[in-house]
This record gives C-alpha cells, structure tokens and sequence, in this order.
C-alpha cells in the first residue's frame, strides 16, 4: 500500500531539494533535533497543516487537499548570512516551481506562500534561517488517503470530479 499522500508530498519535495548547490545532500524530513554544524547549511522539511474540502457529492466522492509544507533553511552565523540564506531560498524556489518531476502525479500545484527570517543566538554557533512556506494543492479520493485522482481517472472513476 502507498504511504499517505502527504508524506508522498513531503518526501518528493525532499527529493526535489537534495543535491542543491548551496545545501547538497543536508535535506532532512520530519527532524526535531537540531542540525549539528557538520551539516551546515541544510534543509529541514516538516508538513505544517492540511485543509480538505469535498469536491463532489455523488461517488466516488473526492477532496480538494491543501497541504502547507515547511521548508527551513538554516545556515551557520557569517557576515554574509543574509545573503547565504537569499541564495539557498533561491535554490529552493526554483526547484519547486511547477512543474516539479517528483510531484507530478502527487501534486496538481505547488507555490510559496510566504518566507520569514529568524536569528538563533544560542547554542554553539549562532545560525539563521528562512522558512518559507509551500502550499500543495491535491484531488483524492475521501476513502483512500493514498490514492490520487489521476490514478482514478485513468481508470474511469472519477466522472463526478469538478
């Protein structure tokens, strides 16, 4: 059985963002622990919220999903910060414009909705970081998580979808 759509959403925007110029292959998902310095600068990716709302009355009944997806970007304390995290959220932005390869068959859209800038003065190196916030934009089917509309309509079951 897939994993849920969200973590699908999660680890293709993970794949989307490794290998980045500025952050490599420092791209973590769902991480509670701080970064150590050896993986500085780097990525951290975490879903923030989900909305549904039916898009059909008549089965198979769909949902519009919207799901937020945090992205954070965190780099060590220079005097060139702003600019290291301008660059990494450049990086970012464009590896997630639509159409993004590893969210074509999970995602109908994917856009940034806001980015904001932090300062962590404590720990052993003082870091910054930008996190910038996606919305996901996804159909699927109210009874199965898992199962994206396009599946459905390859498959004739989805007539009712507005």
């Amino acid at each position: 059985m897939a994993n849920h759509l969200r973590r699908q959403i999660r680890e293709g925007i993970a794949t989307a963002l490794t290998s980045l110029a500025t952050t490599g292959a420092r791209v973590f998902q769902s991480r509670v622990y701080p970064l150590q310095s050896a993986e500085l600068p780097g990525l951290l990716i975490s879903t923030r919220s989900e909305t549904a709302e039916p898009l059909t009355i008549h089965p198979p009944r769909m949902l519009g999903r919207v799901v937020l997806v945090e992205v954070v970007a965190i780099a060590k304390l220079t005097a060139d910060l702003d600019d290291t995290l301008d660059q990494i959220c450049k990086e970012v932005e464009i590896a997630l414009t639509d159409p993004v390869p590893t969210l074509a068959s999970i995602a109908k859209t994917i856009y940034l909705t806001s980015t904001e800038f932090d300062l962590e003065r404590g720990g052993e190196k003082p870091t910054g970081s930008a996190t910038m916030i996606f919305r996901s934009i996804t159909r699927i089917s109210k009874t199965r998580p898992t199962w994206r509309t396009d599946e459905g309509v390859k498959h004739g079951n989805c007539e009712n979808l507005v």
